[in-house]
This record gives structure tokens, sequence and C-alpha cells, in this order.
């Protein structure tokens, strides 16, 4: 099986957008707004799941991970706001999300990662834990309520599936804190 690029820039842009693989099925160019502001992020306005519609905001690493594909895509033709951001030449996106899943394991396979250190398969969801546990890890006094807005999901998902491996050692350094 051959590996398209595309596998590469959603491999790069989901730890930085909180998003999940379900939802790169339908995510469409109309969706994303680059936002130049004090902070610079992707607003992702993809439709209602799992009960969730509020739009998400990225990390500032996920804007050139994005301007990357634009500029891809604007070589191939020009692009409709309504054509999928990931694998558009695949109008069945049952189909295009398990092409996504068939790569993302091919290329874990091929760089030896595809079992974690502790014995787990990693998948493409893994990239959204990475996500939601960089934010926890090293987001300066982020709250749980607005991390499970942002990634479209409850405070008691992140305490129960996301964080369930985060223990005190990990952020020794936020425990021991102090306001000045």
């Amino acid at each position: 099986m051959e590996v398209s690029q595309d596998i590469g820039e959603l491999i790069e842009l989901m730890p930085h957008s909180f998003i999940r693989p379900t939802d790169l099925k339908v995510l469409q160019h109309q969706h994303i707004a680059v936002v130049r502001r004090e902070q610079t992020y992707l607003r992702l306005t993809q439709p209602e799941t799992k009960r969730h519609s509020l739009p998400m905001v990225t990390m500032p690493q996920a804007v050139p991970v994005y301007e990357r594909l634009l500029v891809r895509r604007l070589a191939q033709g020009p692009i409709r706001t309504s054509d999928h951001v990931f694998f558009p030449e695949w109008p069945q996106r049952d189909y295009a999300i398990v092409q996504m899943r068939r790569q993302f394991d091919l290329v874990l396979s091929r760089a030896g990662l595809k079992v974690s250190g502790r014995g787990a398969s990693r998948t493409l969801y893994c990239l959204r834990h990475t996500a939601i546990m960089e934010r926890l890890l090293n987001g300066d006094r982020i709250d749980l309520l607005s991390l499970a807005r942002n990634a479209r999901t409850s405070v008691e998902m992140i305490e129960r599936f996301y964080a369930r491996h985060l223990h005190g050692e990990m952020v020794v350094g936020k425990i021991q804190s102090s306001r000045a």
C-alpha cells in the first residue's frame, strides 16, 4: 500500500487540533478559518458530533500544516469550500476514514511504533489523546472545563479516559507551584 502525503499532514495536524478521527472524514475547507490575532490558530466549525457543536481552536502549530496543505491542493487545481480537507479524492467518506486508519497503521508499523511501551496498540485516535495530554501536562493553568469544551468532550471523559495515565510526577512543577 502506498502512503499518501495527506497522511503526513493529518498526523502533523491532529496533535495540535483536538479533533476526533471520525470528524476528519467530514472536515471541509468551509469548516476552517485561519485566525491571526493576539494568538494564531485555526477555528474549526465542523458539523455537530456527539452532541457538541461549538467551534474548536487549535494550537498555533496547526496553522502552517493547513497552509502547506492548501498550497499543495492549489497546485493540483482550484479548491471548493465544500472539498474535504483530507483525501478529497475519496467521495465515500466511510471508505476515506478506513483508508486514513490503514495508512496510519502502516506508517506506525514501518516506524516500529505500532505498540506503545505499555504494550497497547496505537491508533489514529491516539493523536487526539496526545493533543489533550499535551495541554494537561504543558498548558499554563488550563482548566478542565475549557479544555473539554474546546475538545468537544466532557470533563468526566477527560478524567476517565484521556488523563487516566496522568500521575503526580508528570506535573510535579505544577503541583509545587505557587502564586507570586
